[in-house]
């Protein structure tokens, strides 16, 4: 039977302000993992608790409160984390690892009613597989097919994520609530984030998957 997995964390921080519009804060954390359930090889669907992981990283903010109609904030993260399946196949990148994570957001209030904002967001791409393609595993040229077999496990890395977002609000104050309505343009230069590299049998190729460019509008009342 299979046991909860645990885990231990560690953090500390620090905070300094700078004047009444800017506060700095830092944060650093160390996290144990212990008891994840693992497969214990690729050709069986047995699982166990043989998992273990650790992870180490720090996170930096800089943020600026709404002062003479403008705002903003600054993140950075830096983490790194380790995983050992105890297989024999020794420590590898966790599967959500990204080592930098970076976020940049403004926003202007033209008046009480117009208010424009923008967000800029960059990450390491997470990690993928090495693998050798194997072409005609059924030795039939009427039925041909190729199989995929892992060499490293997340040896690898798919593209950088980043985007860019633009969003417009209008708001229209009443007595006791508010209507806003906004529009909200994520990811403006339409590039292709891809978060899943999905193997084709029938081309031995690979179809990268994600999202690009995403308008939206609506509105919200608030009270």
């Amino acid at each position: 039977m299979l046991r909860n997995e645990r885990a231990i964390h560690v953090v500390g921080g620090l905070t300094r302000y700078f004047g009444n519009s800017l506060k700095l804060t830092a944060e650093g954390y160390v996290k144990r993992l212990n008891d994840l359930i693992v497969w214990n090889d690729r050709s069986t669907l047995v699982r166990s608790n043989d998992g273990e992981a650790w992870t180490t990283g720090i996170d930096l903010s800089l943020i600026k409160r709404l002062r003479r109609k403008f705002y903003g904030q600054v993140n950075y993260s830096y983490s790194w984390s380790r995983q050992n399946d105890n297989n024999g196949e020794g420590t590898f990148p966790s599967d959500f690892n990204q080592p930098h994570i970076f976020n940049a957001l403004g926003g202007y209030e033209f008046n009480k009613e117009w208010t424009l904002s923008a967000k800029w967001k960059y990450a390491t791409g997470r990690p993928s597989d090495v693998f050798t393609v194997h072409p005609d595993v059924f030795g039939d040229p009427n039925f041909p097919r190729f199989s995929r077999e892992t060499t490293v496990e997340n040896g690898d890395r798919l593209p950088a994520y980043h985007t860019f977002n633009v969003r417009v609000d209008y708001r229209k104050q009443f007595k006791r609530f508010a209507l806003v309505n906004f529009i909200d343009v994520v990811n403006v230069y339409n590039y292709l984030n891809v978060n899943e590299a999905r193997f084709l049998p029938l081309t031995g190729l690979e179809d990268e998957r994600g999202f690009r460019i995403l308008p939206t509008m609506g509105s919200k009342i608030e009270f």
